[in-house]
């Protein structure tokens, strides 16, 4: 053996050093220059093929439907619950439509108007015949940062809408043609309550005792009417106590009429006028009016001349 091939022997080619790599865009020394510049093979693997391009319905296919349907259905799943995360509130609102006589003597409790941001409360003044009570000027707020208070113009109804939960503010309504203001508390909850639910007033009827500038005809006298009577506030409210009992009425009972018996007395809750002699009654802004009469087998109602009696299914 020579010294060149024991040389060799000694030391084997290798694919490491300077001549088997490509210097400016060549390819390396040793390769065969059948391969192009720049795709010389590297550490003795040969390069792939290239890739074949997407075909036009290929690129159409990933411009229409980018994702899979099963990944469509996931990502829909997703933003479903991502709304429902968005419109969770932790206390639920009990929408309630409800009236209240106001007490302007000295040592009175206040009305109170129960608030929620996102809703809105609606106040309607009212005088002690039912009669609209209009408003002289603006109302005030305590605190516009907490409630916003907007006056329909004209009108005897306040719009509320609180802007922060668990504060409490009031509102200072002054009606026509009365000094003594009219002073709403405003409550939004009670920061230490458990509660998951909420009342709130949507609508909250207030009547004013005395008589406003759109007060009805004096048909009853002033001792007839009831303002701080809670047995007939309940009956107004279409909540009547747990012992009253329901009477049947018949014949053609006009729509919303309800007649109770409770204790030695009838209640009649309607939208009409009434005939009968009846000891009381109480007025809603919607015209929704409360009677309290002696028990008795009939009942004549009125409505624009028109007269309806009612036999009533009595103990």
């Amino acid at each position: 053996m020579s010294s060149q091939q024991q040389i060799q022997a000694a030391f084997p080619q290798t694919n490491y050093g300077a001549a088997n790599y490509a210097v400016a865009g060549q390819p390396p020394q040793g390769y065969p220059q059948q391969y192009p510049a720049g795709a010389a093979p590297q550490n003795g693997v040969a390069p792939m093929p290239p890739l074949a391009p997407p075909s036009n319905f290929e690129r159409a296919e990933q411009v229409v439907s980018p994702f899979s349907n099963d990944e469509i259905v996931r990502l829909r799943q997703q933003l479903d619950d991502s709304r429902k995360a968005k419109a969770y509130h932790p206390v639920r609102t009990v929408p309630r439509i409800s009236s209240i006589s106001v007490d302007l003597s000295p040592g009175a409790a206040l009305p109170i108007a129960r608030v929620l941001p996102g809703e809105q409360t609606t106040l309607v003044f009212v005088d002690s015949t039912g009669a609209p009570w209009p408003l002289a000027v603006a109302p005030r707020v305590s605190d516009p940062r907490y409630f916003d208070v907007e006056w329909l113009q004209g009108t005897p109804s306040v719009v509320i809408s609180a802007l922060s939960a668990y504060e409490d503010g009031n509102a200072t309504v002054f009606l026509q043609g009365m000094a003594t203001p009219v002073v709403v508390k405003l409550a939004t909850g009670e920061p230490d309550s458990k509660e998951k639910s909420r009342v709130v007033d949507y609508r909250l009827d207030l009547r004013v005792p005395g008589r406003g500038p759109n007060a009805q005809a004096p048909f009853l006298g002033a001792g007839r009417v009831a303002l701080y009577d809670d047995t007939m506030q309940a009956f107004l409210d279409g909540i009547p106590p747990r012992d009253a009992k329901r009477v049947t009425a018949h014949g053609d009972v006009p729509a919303r009429t309800q007649v109770w018996q409770y204790g030695d007395a009838m209640f009649v809750r309607t939208n009409y006028d009434i005939q009968t002699a009846f000891d009381q009654s109480m007025s809603a802004a919607d015209g929704t009016r409360v009677y309290r009469l002696p028990p008795t087998p009939y009942v004549t109602l009125s409505e624009m001349g028109r007269s309806v009696t009612l036999q009533l299914d009595i103990n």
